[in-house]
């Protein structure tokens, strides 16, 4: 008996789950129905509105929307391009700007590499004569000899200028009995003297040295200053105090005739 009861109530609930499915299912229909209805209507109303609008255009009228509408599509047709090319020149940019970054960053390792050693020859050659020093040191401290130590320091300083001059086209300043030129030598000391009827350079203090023609470092030196000079230039004052005297009196004079 209870198994007839169970029975016919699962049968009874298949039934509610068979209408509700089919009634879903009917709304769904529908559903669908009603918005194929609609996008047909709507299709024909834009259809029936294109038709009135063709109506009521002249044949010259459409020809032109045609020739507008053609006009339109080549332009769409332009603007792609072009941004089809805007963006292979902007992703060309990006790559030159960093192509253009790495190779400043490699000028700027090179320019401080070369700063580095920019005088690497210069420090080559000058290790050369500190050798030749070293062993006229050693030499002169086995044979006790100083006179061999002098000649061996004097032959080193040649040896010197001489390298400078050759390779590095550095040259001494000639100043003793030169004309004094304020561009080539510093003046330290001066003397009058009546020896020299202009300013001679008669001693030098510190060598000066001349590179491609460019004064690295003026000569410091003592300077006669010529009488005749001294006195040209005395004389010279002398002459102007007494005109500006002779004027003095001149004006007083005026003054005095005036009043």
């Amino acid at each position: 008996m209870l198994e007839k009861e169970e029975k016919a109530d699962v049968f009874k609930s298949e039934t509610k789950l068979s209408e509700g499915k089919e009634s879903s299912d009917n709304l769904n229909s529908k559903g669908a129905s009603a918005e194929a209805t609609e996008s047909r209507d709507s299709k024909k109303e834009t259809e029936d509105l294109r038709k009135r609008i063709l109506e009521e255009l002249s044949e010259d009228e459409i020809r032109e929307l045609l020739e507008a509408k053609s006009v339109i599509e080549i332009k769409d047709r332009e603007i792609e391009d072009l941004k089809s090319m805007v963006s292979e020149y902007a992703e060309l940019l990006k790559r030159k700007q960093a192509d253009f970054e790495n190779f400043r960053k490699r000028l700027q390792r090179e320019s401080e590499e070369q700063k580095k050693f920019a005088n690497i020859e210069l420090v080559r050659d000058i290790l050369e004569v500190i050798d030749n020093l070293e062993r006229a040191i050693e030499s002169s401290k086995s044979s006790k000899d100083l006179d061999s130590l002098l000649e061996g320091i004097m032959m080193i300083e040649k040896q010197f200028k001489n390298l400078l001059e050759r390779k590095y086209n550095v040259k001494m300043i000639d100043a003793v009995g030169k004309e004094f030129d304020p561009t080539l030598h510093d003046a330290i000391m001066m003397e009058e003297s009546e020896d020299y009827d202009k300013d001679t350079v008669v001693e030098t203090y510190q060598t000066g040295y001349i590179m491609h023609n460019r004064v690295i470092r003026p000569a410091k030196v003592k300077v006669a200053k010529a009488v005749s000079a001294v006195k040209d230039s005395q004389n010279a004052e002398v002459e102007g105090n007494s005109e500006d005297n002779s004027e003095i009196n001149s004006n007083e004079k005026s003054s005095e005739k005036g009043e």
